[in-house]
């Protein structure tokens, strides 16, 4: 009798639970269904229709790791040290040191002596290293960690004066993550994609348009307001390149001169936006420039992340979790002192495959709950968003993983105060996030909510905040945003791949690749081509645009081509390298380009193209 209630018992609470699956799984879809979707006027769509793409994919999820050490001998608050007297009871006659950890610049950094460490200690070092040994004969190593912090530098800010202007700022905090597109933020973030909508009633930006290639393409307009094509050459490889900071008009320089305490951080420091092809910062930066942390962390880890026996923590906490943390602290900091600005780029997770995007989500979730209910949120602007969506592996050879790419996951959250009080903007924020957008007019929308904005007397084409009217007849010829990557409803018709056509096209591709190539023809091997995948043929603007998607050997790639057909001359042409796509990941293939000298003036990013020759791979 008693196995049968427990098998009745069973079976009630597996349907119960089964049926609360598939009501949460309704729910999800309904969820999706009203909010994944551009929702435009017929207006809209006749200028540019934007894709309705599939909720399909983004399946695989990597296993989450705890993370190896469970706790910490100690922690820095308020710019002192503290001891875990739970931890350190477990031990006896140890002793623990410290060494600061500065940089030198974006690529190097010193580290200074190591002295005792003392509970209660002052320390007003941003990033140190601590060291703890039992003090024996064998002095075995107990705990070694790296710990940081925000330091107080309110008197960095500069003192403003006093004006009449209406303008009230609000505080700006960007934090993006890399290379996650709008459908696989809303599925495999759902926990935060749902609080941002239902709660913090946060405006998703539908027609969202990349611009260019990599992180680069988005972060240079967004932070400056120019491409790095309009900008003076800071290229490595450049001889007359300069640093990013004597040459970007960075627009924290301006909410400097508005009385703004400053925060930036990218976690990747060997591939991060400004410093993998470009020569970094020297010494204007933000206040809070977290490149010492990042670079002494990759220092660490480095060996453990590309043998796979990496937590991805440090310490006690995942790595993503604390650079979260580390914005929660700026953002306690300041809150109550100065208008504040924070720019953080989060690549680890997501960089490679969004496999790991998963473990985002209750972390950042968290984070937004704690801002938006405690009131921290309640004069700040939150652009929270990726750069773009995946740019290799399989899913993005499909023809949704072509406009997921350009479609990112980008949204606007604006405080209540601001929308009450100015709901004109507000309503014009609603309408713009159902057209075409991009970069350029992120930058805008935070000069306008700083009070920087330029002088009404510069007319944006391109640069339009989304608080004012975007031209309902806006598109991507309208702002030069490249066929290559304009998302519009183009009707694009697949051609047979058999067909001679199809074959010369490819060919002209792969000769066009080779042609740039013959820049480096010293350094890396000629391509081959070795099978078309799929050749798409568009008119556009009264031209006519094709599109291939190719493999080439030896480098075993796989490329996707803009091709433009010249009705007068009869004959193709590429724009530039910026029309070619690279759709899988090249790894160390041209790891052979970072020992080209400055004297050869390779200026031209052929990454994406070279194979590194034999004697070249050995000489790396």
């Amino acid at each position: 009798f008693c196995s049968l209630i427990s098998i009745l018992v069973v079976k009630q609470y597996s349907n119960l639970t089964h049926d609360k699956h598939l009501k949460d799984n309704q729910h999800s879809i309904d969820f999706y269904q009203k909010h994944l979707w551009p929702r435009q006027s017929p207006e809209q769509e006749l200028t540019c229709k934007l894709p309705r793409l599939n909720f399909e994919g983004h399946e695989h999820i990597e296993k989450y790791q705890e993370c190896k050490l469970k706790e910490e001998f100690g922690f820095l608050k308020n710019s002192h040290w503290y001891f875990n007297k739970t931890v350190i009871s477990k031990y006896k006659n140890f002793e623990c040191s410290y060494r600061n950890i500065n940089r030198n610049d974006d690529f190097d950094l010193v580290y200074s002596k190591y002295v005792k460490l003392k509970e209660s200690q002052k320390i007003d070092h941003q990033v140190i290293e601590v060291n703890c040994l039992q003090k024996d004969k064998k002095k075995q190593v107990l705990y070694n960690n790296l710990h940081v912090q925000i330091v107080n530098r309110i008197h960095l800010r500069q003192k403003v004066q006093a004006n009449n202007d209406k303008c009230k700022p609000l505080n700006i905090l960007l934090l993006s993550y890399d290379s996650i597109s709008r459908v696989s933020w809303f599925k495999r973030l759902p926990q935060t994609t749902e609080y941002l909508i239902n709660q913090m009633n946060t405006t998703v930006l539908y027609g969202h348009n990349i611009i260019g290639d990599g992180t680069p393409a988005c972060m240079i307009p967004v932070l400056t307001g120019k491409t790095e094509e309009e900008l003076p050459s800071t290229l490595k490889s450049d001889p007359k390149g300069q640093y990013v900071d004597q040459v970007y008009p960075f627009i924290w320089n301006d909410l400097h001169k508005k009385g703004y305490m400053s925060f930036h951080m990218e976690d990747w420091p060997q591939v991060s936006a400004f410093t993998y092809r470009l020569r970094g910062f020297s010494n204007k930066t933000a206040h809070h420039y977290m490149r010492s942390y990042q670079l002494g962390l990759w220092k660490r880890v480095q060996n453990a992340y590309f043998t796979h026996k990496d937590d991805l923590c440090i310490g006690s906490v995942k790595r993503s979790k604390k650079s979260l943390d580390l914005v929660q602290e700026f953002i306690d900091m300041y809150k109550t002192k100065s208008n504040y600005a924070a720019i953080m780029h989060y690549i680890e997770n997501s960089h490679d495959g969004n496999e790991r995007a998963n473990h985002l989500d209750q972390d950042l979730k968290n984070f937004l709950s704690h801002n938006f209910e405690a009131g921290n949120l309640n004069n700040t602007a939150l652009f929270l968003y990726s750069d773009h969506g995946s740019r290799f592996g399989m899913d993005r050879w499909s023809n949704q993983g072509d406009l997921e790419e350009r479609l990112p996951f980008v949204s606007l959250f604006l405080p209540q105060s601001f929308t009450k009080s100015r709901p004109d903007q507000f309503k014009n924020l609603q309408i713009n996030s159902q057209q075409l957008t991009t970069p350029f007019d992120i930058h805008q929308t935070i000069r306008e909510l700083s009070c920087t904005k330029e002088s009404e007397k510069i007319k944006h084409i391109r640069a339009i905040s989304l608080l004012d009217k975007i031209p309902v007849n806006r598109t991507c010829q309208s702002i030069g945003l490249s066929t290559h990557y304009c998302v519009c409803d183009q009707n694009w018709q697949f051609l047979d791949i058999k067909e001679k056509f199809s074959l010369h096209s490819a060919e002209y591709i792969v000769s066009y690749l080779n042609k740039v190539l013959s820049k480096a023809k010293d350094y890396c091997v000629p391509l081959r081509l070795k099978e078309i995948s799929y050749v798409k043929k568009a008119k556009i603007g009264g031209e006519v645009y094709y599109k291939i998607n190719l493999a080439t050997e030896p480098n075993h790639a796989r490329y996707e081509a803009l091709v433009k057909f010249d009705q007068t001359e009869k004959k193709l042409l590429i724009k530039s390298t910026n029309s070619v796509s690279r759709l899988d990941a090249y790894g160390s293939q041209p790891k052979c380009l970072e020992s080209v000298p400055p004297s050869k003036n390779l200026t031209v990013d052929l990454r994406k193209f070279c194979l590194c020759k034999p004697k070249r791979r050995l000489k790396v």
